[in-house]
């Protein structure tokens, strides 16, 4: 139904979709990548508007709860918020230039009729969920980060350090990583990675008196860290634990095999259990390495949804070690 001037007599003749509750007006029109002219969102009760996570400026007028127009806003850019309207009760949200082209002014009076609900979108609630959850994430591995500089300081030892640089370079890593573009929605592609890395944190030392075995063990976690730390680098803000699209990767170590990091935290793991056996650890690390094998393939059915994948498969034809698996 169309939006009626009353004050002037005109029509716009966009399709309104009203945004009644919280998580409605939460989503909006996020997770669009470009304006809709024959659509509009109706935001009700509405104050006060962001565009954070937007692709495209919009215009956005505000009214009071007989419909005046209390304040408009042209071309309101990406990344802005507006300041809260006392006045307001509900705001329109539309293409950008509509403003102009049905010269609306503060004070004319605005008949708002809604065609439908408006649907909140799946990528509209990953635009909302992205800075909190990377957030969460960059502060539970600072607690890494700090207790892996606290056992350096006390101890010394090159393997403190790897793990200091790593843990360090994942909490930049949660902070900047890119939105995915494509995400999977399988139960289990979210609980198995969760339990994975729930499942590596709680890996506990133990005392082994054997120096022999302490020295391989120690030598094979350090190949792991140093495995690591490239694999990160080669992946940079395309790192994620749930399988996503985030940018495919296929420099730096992503030439060797498709899952580097993947193989050096198995490669760490291996190493760990070796210098501090127990019957936990090994439980743990028996889940571990078969859930990084899921996790890898998991992402590889995701990402293979583009022939761009599929040709880095063909080319890169091993998952994790050259020649072998």
């Amino acid at each position: 139904m169309p939006i009626i001037n009353l004050t002037k007599g005109g029509k716009l003749a966009q399709k309104v979709t009203v945004a009644d509750n919280l998580l409605a007006r939460l989503t909006g029109l996020l997770g669009t990548v470009r304006p809709d002219p024959q659509k509009a969102l109706y935001l009700t009760p509405c104050a006060g508007v962001h565009t954070f996570g937007m692709k495209y400026p919009i215009d956005v007028v505000f009214l009071d709860g007989q419909g005046k127009v209390v304040r408009l806003f042209q071309n309101l850019p990406p990344n802005r918020m507006t300041k809260v309207i006392p006045s307001a009760k509900s705001a329109l949200e539309l293409p950008p230039d509509t403003i102009a082209a049905h010269a609306i002014q503060t004070g004319d009076c605005l008949k708002v009729i809604t065609d439908a609900r408006h649907q909140e979108g799946w990528a509209g609630l990953k635009k909302i969920l992205h800075w909190p959850a990377n957030l969460f994430m960059a502060l539970l591995w600072g607690e890494f980060v700090l207790s892996s500089f606290l056992h350096w300081r006390q101890n010394g030892g090159i393997l403190s350090l790897g793990l200091l640089l790593v843990n360090t370079l994942l909490v930049f890593l949660f902070l900047s990583r890119r939105e995915s573009t494509d995400i999977s929605r399988r139960v289990v592609d979210w609980v198995i990675p969760i339990v994975t890395v729930g499942l590596s944190m709680a890996l506990r030392p133990y005392a082994s008196g054997n120096s022999s075995v302490i020295a391989l063990s120690m030598a094979i976690q350090v190949i792991g860290i140093i495995g690591m730390v490239n694999a990160l680098a080669s992946l940079g803000r395309s790192f994620g634990i749930i399988p996503a699209n985030r940018k495919i990767k296929s420099s730096g170590l992503y030439k060797l095999v498709r899952h580097p990091l993947y193989a050096s935290e198995m490669i760490f793991y291996v190493g760990f259990l070796l210098g501090n056996f127990s019957a936990f650890n090994l439980a743990a690390v028996l889940m571990i390495l078969p859930g990084q094998i899921w996790r890898a393939a998991s992402e590889e059915k995701l990402l293979s949804r583009e022939g761009q994948y599929l040709a880095y498969m063909k080319n890169i034809r091993y998952r994790f070690v050259p020649g072998i698996f």
